[in-house]
């Protein structure tokens, strides 16, 4: 088995993406340290020291190349010019080329520049099945690659003093839709004292939305903070280990479907134990009745929110220790063997579509 020794990460975005920071930024800085593979990110961009850094890449990667080496490109879908270097480089060193998406982008704009890497790179990493299912009748080599959460070894030592209930995401779309039909009206339900906090409303209509929502309910304590740096890292998961319970929920819709289960990775990271809904890929890390449990109905989630709320100090510390052990199916070790056997070729899933 060949060492991976270099990646060439091209990014669609910056790193105000979740998807550049956590699939891109944040692991290739844990390859260096941890296995001392190098890397150059590049974050596309028009100003001078961008486009330096991106000729310094490509044309390196181009005439260059270094030893056992991945050329990823991520999630990149214009057809601007950045794009189309793009494009002629993967032809040109087609080898060790990877498609990277973790979004079913395809739904939801012109697929034409996606789909042309997915077919012409040698490899997809697919940061869902669902995503793995959809492009495999483009290109037959292509790996789930779920997306990983870096380890601070920030750990939740025990449950709240005020029972706390968290989520975190961009309150909008079916994640705020999915909330208030299928969670809201559990947490209206709960008679006991609890916290309330949800880290990602996104403007103010919806503060004052959920402020009215729960406004007859003097047993909750609503904490919604707009002003959250989601690049500082270190405070984000510090906030996250004030949870009790985390909640996950995802709709039965074709890009709900195709997300990487970002939010239940992120808690459980943490020591926090997840009520997720039952779908993919939540249900592919939560595992029901050892690190959180799975919910199809507002009924089971008001039941197993008051089943934590109930738990002893030891039952819930089984709980928090089962999640955070967890990690070792979505760190940046288990990321780094995926993209080693991309390197390598081994364990790639065929599937055929109809």
């Amino acid at each position: 088995m060949k060492k991976l020794e270099f990646i060439y990460w091209f990014s669609y975005y910056n790193v105000d993406s979740p998807s550049v920071r956590y699939r891109g930024q944040l692991p290739l800085e844990s390859f260096r340290q941890y296995y001392g593979v190098d890397s150059y990110f590049v974050e596309p961009g028009y100003s001078p020291q961008r486009i330096f850094f991106f000729l310094k890449a490509y044309f390196s990667a181009l005439f260059f190349r270094k030893p056992n080496s991945l050329i990823v490109v991520q999630r990149v879908q214009s057809k601007f010019i950045y794009a189309t270097l793009l494009k002629l480089l993967i032809r040109i060193r087609n080898n060790g080329s990877v498609y990277d998406l973790d979004d079913a982008d395809y739904l939801e704009t012109n697929p034409e520049t996606m789909y042309y890497f997915a077919r012409h790179c040698e490899t997809i990493s697919a940061g869902s099945k669902q995503i793995q299912k959809h492009l495999s009748k483009y290109n037959k080599q292509i790996f789930h690659t779920t997306s990983p959460i870096v380890d601070l070894s920030l750990v939740k030592k025990k449950k709240n003093s005020l029972f706390t209930i968290g989520w975190l995401g961009a309150f909008g779309g079916d994640h705020r839709k999915s909330m208030i039909h299928l969670v809201f009206p559990a947490l209206k339900d709960l008679s006991f004292d609890f916290k309330l906090t949800i880290l990602g409303v996104l403007n103010q209509e919806d503060k004052e939305f959920i402020e009215k929502y729960f406004s007859e309910n003097g047993n909750i304590v609503l904490e919604l903070p707009q002003l959250i740096d989601w690049k500082n890292e270190p405070e984000l998961q510090q906030k996250i280990a004030g949870f009790d319970v985390g909640i996950a929920t995802l709709t039965h819709t074709e890009i709900q479907l195709s997300k990487s289960g970002i939010k239940a990775k992120q808690y459980m990271n943490n020591g926090v134990p997840v009520l997720s809904t039952n779908l993919p890929e939540n249900n592919s890390v939560v595992i029901d009745g050892f690190n959180g449990f799975l919910c199809n109905e507002t009924k089971e989630f008001k039941e197993r929110l008051i089943q934590f709320y109930q738990m002893s100090a030891g039952e819930y510390s089984i709980f928090s220790q089962n999640a955070r052990e967890s990690i070792e199916n979505f760190d940046h070790h288990k990321y780094f063997a995926d993209f080693t056997q991309i390197k390598n070729g081994i364990g790639q899933v065929e599937c055929h579509s109809n």
